[in-house]
């Protein structure tokens, strides 16, 4: 049977100088995602701040989209409480393609519906680490050779899938549906729909783009 839509409220990005921080905060509080250009190439993110132990809030996908692993929570007005990270200036592109795709939207979120199996975007070209609790799933499923050579290799002391030549999941059928979806990798299970990473891999893999298209696109 196919599954049915998952609906997801997102974050809009919205972009703000530092004359308006309250503004940007209040934006921010009402569930959206603040961009502050604190100096012309320096940009600061805030977004609500992120409940202990979710994996898949949407903020912190935010911050993974800019090569980050941590975030900090801001103690100062009028962002107090609120998560916060700097982007690095090598992001900056991609904070000014969040607000360039989200100008098209009114508001501080969006609710949309996405079909995985009409997309299967963030089954191509994604690496997918295998932590401990991936290999005993594989190995308690009599699935062990997920681990190893053709199928997995180490690499810089990590464990991951390999990809076919053409950089899809060797996984992905095509039905867009998981050849191992019962013991898919974490890195798979957790991988939240509508983040930004999700976002970014609909429009790079697919042209999908959920709001302003780039320019000259």
């Amino acid at each position: 049977m196919r599954m049915a839509r998952t609906r997801v409220t997102r974050p809009i990005v919205r972009s703000f100088n530092a004359r308006f921080v309250s503004a940007a905060a209040a934006h921010v509080r009402a569930g959206g995602h603040a961009v502050v250009w604190e100096a012309p190439r320096r940009a600061r993110l805030y977004f609500p701040r992120p409940a202990d132990g979710d994996e898949s809030d949407l903020g912190w996908w935010a911050v993974l989209d800019l090569g980050k692993l941590r975030w900090d929570l801001a103690t100062r007005a009028p962002f107090r409480g609120l998560g916060t990270a700097l982007v690095p200036r090598a992001q900056n592109d991609i904070v000014a393609r969040w607000i360039e795709r989200d100008s098209a939207w009114p508001g501080t979120t969006r609710t949309v519906a996405f079909d995985c199996l009409a997309c299967g975007a963030c089954c191509r070209d994604n690496f997918v680490t295998l932590l401990a609790p991936d290999v005993e799933r594989f190995v308690a499923a009599g699935r062990a050779d997920l681990t190893r050579p053709p199928l997995a290799r180490k690499k810089n002391g990590k464990l991951s899938l390999v990809l076919l030549r053409s950089k899809d999941c060797r996984f992905l059928g095509e039905d867009n549906r998981c050849g191992i979806y019962t013991i898919r990798p974490d890195a798979c299970s957790e991988f939240p729909v509508g983040s930004e990473c999700c976002l970014y891999a609909r429009e790079e893999e697919l042209g999908l783009y959920d709001g302003l298209a780039p320019a000259g696109s």
